[in-house]
Order: structure tokens, then C-alpha cells, then sequence
């Protein structure tokens, strides 16, 4: 067999087998460690220290065992090659599975290196359509399959894209543009070369650390409950007397652990600074060194401290650009852009949006996705939110606060009652400015969807990539003349509340006329 020739069935090499048996180690680590504490803390356990240890020995083996029988299975009957134009996986011991992805068909293309790719030189490559429905599956190959894979989907992708349709897609793109909040510089040198050249885009780890600490810090408390949540799992599948220990532990020594009032204020704040790291962490591991590189009409994003992960998705799968800027962001002259892709089955379980933070490149990305002269396209028709959106988000804030109100009244707690008095306050300040913000402008060119509460969010769409449109109506609509507007594509959704029904209606229309006709 040729190399880099996909036309017969193959294996993945062996170094892949050894990425796997790494993973199977990884997966089961926890239940083996947890299995040796236990046995260690056993008190009822009455062997030696010299028999204990042969027991560490045996489930030291079966843990071996276990994972290298899970990765052989893996590795040997995972089959793939191409045909046709379509990459082929066939996989599965008992039940045999046959995946085709037609390659001018990939939505997205990922790819992913930990640290043990990089020490056998592999990394993970995982293909997305919107045509398969299934889990993806992962591919771990050497940089010659990849290279050589990379050509035959380049390739794919290219039969069957006309001249004229390629200058057409072109001449969206800037003819110069300068691309800032890059740690260098770089440029789009002419229209044709914006989509084939290879302009590249470096950010800095201070603006990534910036624009981590600007987002919500609160965002960690999910990394800790995660953490938490595997351990009481892990617990749980085990030992049914685990948590039983724990629970006997906790009241044994809770006396030692009982605090003053101004402890658990103390308590609370590291707590925050924690979660609060605990965030700044998780995303400084994951985009830290981040690259753009631009080419054929394609974005790849690469990035991560240890484990080096990749996006690789086309022009036209973009769906929807996001950028948001909260006060902290605006103080510092940053902001949040989000890419949404069209999602399968996966994504919508596991995400792939790329997140750009901290730098302001939003220009740079909406030039090359809707033309370096989005700015000037004019408005056609706006629609603003009215007082109605004020209620729908307060709505369950106002439920807390007064259910806490009756509660703390009861039991005679009249002083606690500025507690949920202050939430409302913030409650009401948080739906006038949903009001303030909430607004859908339609433009010759391009959708602009504005939201967002303490920040000011603008979601860009292009016309062709809308799929459905919608106008609801409620009870009070005959009263107030406001109604709903959902507008969805094939990634996102967004509903703009309490628009005048008459200024509704003309955006429906509208958007029914142009969605028909626009080019991509």
C-alpha cells in the first residue's frame, strides 16, 4: 500500500494502539485508586500490611489487564478508508457499525493532541456532519496520514466549486484589512489570497488571562461541582458503605469544624477566589497559545497549554458570530467573539464553539465573514423590546424573593428581609437593561440580533443561513399589541420578546423574502 494511499481498509498504526491503552488507563484510574484507599481504610479488615499489598498487586494487574483489552478491542476493529469521496469507518466487535462522511460534506474537523500524543508524535482527529447523526469517532494518526489525509480532504472539497461561484465568495472578503488584538501583525492581502493564502493570527496569554478574568467567575463553581460530582460517583459505584464512612467522618468531627458567622464570610469569599481560579484555569489550559490560520476559505484554531487542540471548519458552516462586551470587557478594551458552527449530535452535547477572549478582534472576524464593508451596509428596518421582556426575565427572580420574604416573616427573621429586597433591586436592574438592549436590525446585508443584560451582546446572521422563522402571540397580545419573534439557523435560536406587532410583522415578512434568495 502506497503512503498516504486511503483506498483499502486499514488500521491505524501501532503507536495509536499505546494512545489508547494511555486512555483506558486514564478511564479507570479513579475506580482503581479508590479501590486501593478502600482497602487500606477498611477497618474491619484484619489481613497484614505484606497481604494487603499482594491484593494491590492483583487488582494492579486486572487494572492493566482491563485497559489493554479495551484499547486492543479499539485499535484492531477500527477500520477506515476512503471511496468514492466518502471517508469510511468500520468499527465494533459484536455489532459491526459502517460510518460514511462524504468529504466535501465535513462540517467541522477537529483535532486534538494531550500529552501523550505528542510524546508518540499522533494526534486525534474527529470528523463532524450534519449528515451523521451518530457519535463521532476518532481517528489517532502520525503526521504523514495526517498531512496526506489533509490533501485528500482539501481536494474533495474543492471538485465542486465553480470559478464564478469562488469569485463570488471572494469578494466578500476585505482587500485589506489589519488584524488586531494579534501579538503580530498579519494581513489579508487581496480578496482571492484572503481565502487561500495562509494569514495567521497569534493572541497573547495576557489577553486570554484578561478576558478570562472579565467573564462570569462564578463559571468555576461548574469545574468544582464537576470535580466533586466524578469523586461522589466514583464513591458511590464502589463501596454502597463509601459515603457511609464519610458521613460518620463529617459528624464525628463536626464540632472541630462548626464556625463563627464572620468565619463562613471568610469561608465564602476564598471560596469565590477559588472558583474564581479554578475558571481562570480551565480556560487559560484550554486556549492558551491560541493560533487563527486562515486558507481556502477555511478557519483552523489551535490551542492549549498542555494538550493541543484544533478546529478546522469552512467559510459557509459559520452560523452565527457572537460578540459580547460586559463592562468589565469595555473597561478594557476587550471582548468575547464566539463562532457558532451548525451542530450535529455531538456538538449539541459536547459544544464546538470557537471562543475567542480578551482581545478586540471582532472586526477582523466579521470582515472576513460578511465582507470588509459590513460596517456601512444599511438599515433596512429595526424592531425594538418593550417593557414586556422586563417581566419575562424578572419573573422567576420575583417568585424567589417573595416565597424568601414569607419564609424569613414566619419565623420572625424581619432584618434578613433586605436580603431578598436587594435581590429584586438587581432583578429590576437586570430587566431594564434586557429592555434597553433587547433589538433586532435588519440590514441590507446581514442580521444584527442585540441582547444580553449586564452585557451588551450582538449576534450577527446572514440571510441565507436562516431556517425558521417564527410569531407568537399570547393572551395579551390584543391589549399591548406586542408579540415574540424566533428566529432560527441551523446552530442557534433567538426569540425577541414584546416587539410592537406591527414592526413584527414587516421583520417577517421581510426575512420570509430575503431568507429565500440570499447567497451564502
Amino acid at each position: 500500500m502506497r503512503t498516504g494511499d486511503f483506498s483499502e481498509p486499514r488500521r491505524m498504526s501501532g503507536s495509536a494502539y499505546w494512545v489508547l491503552m494511555a486512555k483506558g488507563l486514564r478511564e479507570y484510574a479513579s475506580l482503581f485508586v479508590l479501590l486501593i484507599v478502600l482497602k487500606f481504610i477498611d477497618a474491619d479488615d484484619q489481613h497484614t500490611f505484606m497481604e494487603k499489598m499482594r491484593v494491590v498487586s492483583l487488582l494492579s494487574a486486572g487494572y492493566l489487564a482491563l485497559a489493554a483489552l479495551t484499547a486492543f478491542i479499539s485499535w484492531y476493529f477500527k477500520k477506515y478508508y476512503i471511496e468514492g469521496g466518502k471517508l469510511i469507518f468500520m468499527h465494533g466487535l459484536l455489532s459491526k457499525e459502517t460510518t460514511s462522511i462524504p468529504l466535501s460534506k465535513v462540517q467541522s474537523m477537529r483535532t486534538r493532541q494531550g500529552f501523550i500524543y505528542r510524546v508518540l508524535e499522533m494526534r486525534g482527529v474527529l470528523f463532524d456532519t450534519l449528515a451523521s447523526k451518530s457519535a463521532e469517532i476518532e481517528l489517532i494518526l502520525d503526521d504523514r496520514d495526517w498531512k496526506a489525509l489533509m490533501e485528500r480532504v482539501e481536494m474533495e472539497e474543492a471538485v465542486p466549486e465553480a470559478p464564478s461561484a469562488a469569485v463570488s465568495a471572494s469578494s466578500e472578503l476585505p482587500v485589506s484589512s489589519e488584524l488586531s488584538g494579534a501579538s503580530g501583525t498579519s494581513r489579508f492581502s487581496g480578496a482571492a489570497e484572503g481565502r487561500t493564502s495562509g494569514s495567521s493570527l497569534s493572541f497573547s496569554n495576557s489577553n486570554l488571562i484578561k478576558g478570562a478574568f472579565c467573564q462570569n467567575h462564578l463559571q468555576g463553581m461548574a469545574v468544582l461541582f464537576a470535580a466533586l460530582a466524578a469523586v461522589y460517583n466514583s464513591v458511590t459505584t464502589v463501596d454502597d458503605h463509601a459515603v457511609d464512612h464519610i458521613i460518620d467522618y463529617v459528624d464525628t468531627h463536626a464540632g472541630t469544624l462548626s464556625l463563627q458567622p464572620s468565619g463562613y464570610v471568610v469561608v465564602a469569599v476564598a471560596l469565590y477566589f477559588f472558583v474564581m481560579l479554578l475558571w481562570i484555569g480551565k480556560v487559560f489550559l484550554r486556549y492558551a497559545n491560541m493560533e487563527v490560520r486562515i486558507a481556502r476559505g477555511q478557519l483552523n484554531f489551535e490551542s492549549g497549554l498542555i494538550a493541543r487542540n484544533s478546529s478546522r471548519f469552512s467559510y459557509d458552516k459559520v452560523c452565527t458570530v457572537y460578540v459580547k462586551r460586559n463592562f468589565l470587557e469595555q473597561w478594557l478594551h476587550g471582548s468575547t467573539v464566539m463562532l457558532r458552527q451548525a451542530l450535529n449530535a455531538t456538538d449539541e452535547k459536547k459544544g464546538a464553539d470557537v471562543r475567542v477572549y480578551g482581545s478586540e478582534s471582532a472586526a477582523d472576524f466579521l470582515s472576513w465573514w460578511l465582507g470588509s464593508s459590513y460596517g456601512s451596509s444599511p438599515e433596512i428596518v429595526s424592531a425594538r423590546s418593550g417593557y414586556g421582556l422586563m417581566w419575562h426575565v424578572m419573573r422567576l427572580d420575583i417568585l424567589i424573593s417573595l416565597a424568601a420574604a414569607v419564609t424569613l416573616a414566619c419565623f420572625g427573621l424581619y432584618v434578613w428581609l433586605a436580603v431578598p429586597a436587594a435581590w429584586l433591586l438587581i432583578s429590576l436592574a437586570k430587566g431594564l437593561m434586557a429592555v434597553r438592549r433587547g433589538r433586532i436590525t435588519l440590514k441590507e446585508d446581514y442580521i444584527e440580533i442585540r441582547n444580553g443584560r449586564f452585557a451588551d451582546i450582538r449576534n450577527y446572521v446572514k440571510y441565507s443561513n436562516v431556517e425558521v422563522v417564527r410569531l407568537r402571540s399570547t393572551p395579551f397580545t390584543p391589549y399591548s399589541r406586542r408579540v415574540s419573534l424566533t428566529l432560527s439557523t441551523n446552530g442557534t435560536s433567538f426569540t425577541l420578546r414584546s416587539l410592537r406587532i406591527e414592526e413584527a410583522r414587516e421583520i417577517y415578512e421581510l426575512l420570509l423574502c430575503n431568507c429565500a434568495g440570499r447567497p451564502s
